[in-house]
């Protein structure tokens, strides 16, 4: 049978269709070529090599293979739990230990999932040489952004859909919690609308879809999506407590730094919105309240020079001034 069409039947008895991985990252396997993506780790005193993965730094985790690219080690920050399993057909998973490693043989293709302890599936990886193949899993639906934004007149709110149209389905169900969070309805005459009885005209069909989605989500799928954002709310709280020791002296480039921050708590902030009104996100909501705790700290310390005031982020503070994430060309208030 071909490789991949194996691989496909053994993803589907474990309830994960083509449809829920994002794209390919690939990482290039030691000894592939001059432009490694593995490079030796200066802070190891083993042989192993440590590669540096987006798909995987941004859920907490990071990778370590050793030189004959036979073993593959899967390391969480602050020894977050996870389990890993070897190959994709019977062998049962391994949990992390105490220090938050696992370890796992690449045999037949080096496939491997990493999972959540309750089996949620978090990322596919697999050898194609001269690559090992990361796809993050994303076990939830698509929202669909392009049927909801069809009556709205926010045009920065559909140049934000259109951007993320071609996006994973993290990005796109952020956009979702945006469309219910962040868009500006049409002026709307409030004391007529009241006084005719009609209530539910105060609130746009844009904001409202994404609601009804997030409603519509079956168990499985609000555990999958929760468990991606709880490690994307450690994984930033993380960053958040590097912050002083990482931002350079350059104020460009620290503006850069606290910007992108700032938009990742906001899209964690969209899937908290749709999470709740899902009746689900109490981990989550555990989780960031230790981020948001550091993360108002920064912002309370932050140099007077250091910028991030796009659109999004006014949005964000006019519609929660306690935001510590929303811009800092308005005045947070931390009650």
């Amino acid at each position: 049978m071909n490789p991949h069409m194996q691989m496909q039947q053994e993803l589907a008895a474990l309830g994960i269709n083509a449809d829920m991985l994002g794209p390919s990252e690939d990482l290039a396997l030691p000894g592939a070529g001059p432009q490694q993506a593995l490079q030796a780790s200066p802070r190891l005193e083993s042989s192993a090599l440590a590669a540096h993965s987006p798909t995987l730094d941004t859920l907490g985790l990071r990778l370590e293979l050793d030189p004959g690219a036979r073993t593959l080690s899967v390391i969480s920050r602050h020894g977050a739990t996870f389990q890993l399993r070897p190959g994709l057909g019977g062998e049962p998973p391994r949990a992390a230990d105490e220090a938050g490693m696992a370890r796992v043989e690449l045999v037949r293709q080096g496939r491997f999932l990493i999972q959540g302890l309750d089996g949620t599936p978090l990322v596919l990886g697999y050898t194609q040489h001269p690559y090992l193949r990361l796809h993050a899993i994303y076990a939830w639906p698509v929202p669909p952004l392009e049927e909801w934004i069809v009556s709205s007149r926010d045009k920065w709110m559909l140049g934000e859909v259109h951007d993320g149209l071609g996006a994973d389905a993290w990005r796109r169900t952020s956009l979702a919690g945006q469309l219910a969070r962040l868009s500006e309805s049409d002026t709307v005459d409030v004391a007529a609308l009241i006084a005719a009885g009609r209530l539910q005209d105060l609130v746009s069909e844009v904001e409202l879809a994404p609601r009804r989605w997030a409603r519509s989500l079956d168990a499985a799928s609000k555990v999958a999506l929760e468990q991606q954002a709880v490690r994307r709310a450690e994984a930033l709280g993380d960053d958040l407590e590097d912050l002083f020791d990482t931002l350079s002296a350059d104020m460009s480039e620290a503006s850069i730094a606290w910007r992108r921050l700032c938009h990742r708590r906001d899209d964690i902030e969209s899937v908290r919105v749709l999470l709740r009104e899902a009746d689900a996100g109490a981990e989550l909501e555990r989780v960031l309240e230790g981020a948001d705790r550091t993360g108002r700290a920064v912002r309370i310390n932050l140099d007077r020079t250091v910028s991030a005031a796009d659109e999004r982020l006014r949005r964000v503070a006019l519609g929660d001034p306690s935001a510590w994430w929303g811009s800092t060309d308005l005045e947070a208030h931390y009650f």
